[in-house]
């Protein structure tokens, strides 16, 4: 089963982008075109400040959002007896990009973590290596569909060991 959020990282790098774009377009607007500006004034008395304020406002939060949940491209393989997931976030400050490739005979368990009330959910994975059982650091899931995490965690179960 392969499991690739190609489009959904995409759709959350564009909006970011959009955002960012139209909100630097509407406060030149406000401060460079006076129409605009008495336009909003008078309809809702409030001044251009107040405008700047919620308009930067709404691109930070929409930002930090995705900042939180950690939005990362997935990409998720368990075909050629091994278990392979490639990821990276989808921030500016974080770009590495992360591979784990795991033999199936050596996969143990995975677990699930939530952070920041439930905003971020991210994936362990464990593996039985040189006698030891390794943690591999946690991959946030929060980017994936519903659809796509089910079938993650139903192809993860599978592929648990038979006790």
């Amino acid at each position: 089963m392969k499991i690739d959020n190609t489009q959904t990282a995409i759709k959350i790098q564009m909006q970011k982008r959009l955002i960012a774009v139209v909100v630097a377009v509407l406060v030149a607007l406000l401060y460079f075109i006076s129409e605009f500006s008495s336009f909003l004034i008078n309809i809702t008395g409030l001044p251009k400040t107040v405008f700047t304020i919620f308009f930067l406002l709404f691109f930070f939060v929409f930002y930090f959002y995705h900042l939180f949940a950690a939005s990362s491209f997935t990409f998720y393989s368990d075909e050629e007896g091994k278990i392979i997931v490639r990821f990276y976030q989808l921030n500016g400050f974080n770009t590495s990009k992360l591979s784990y490739e795991i033999p199936k005979s050596e996969f143990t368990s995975y677990r699930l973590e939530y952070k920041y009330f439930k905003l971020r959910e991210n994936l362990i994975l464990f593996r039985k290596f040189q006698g030891n059982i390794v943690r591999y650091p946690p991959l946030s899931i929060s980017a994936l569909t519903k659809d796509e995490r089910k079938k993650l965690l139903l192809s993860l179960n599978q592929n648990l060991p038979k006790t």
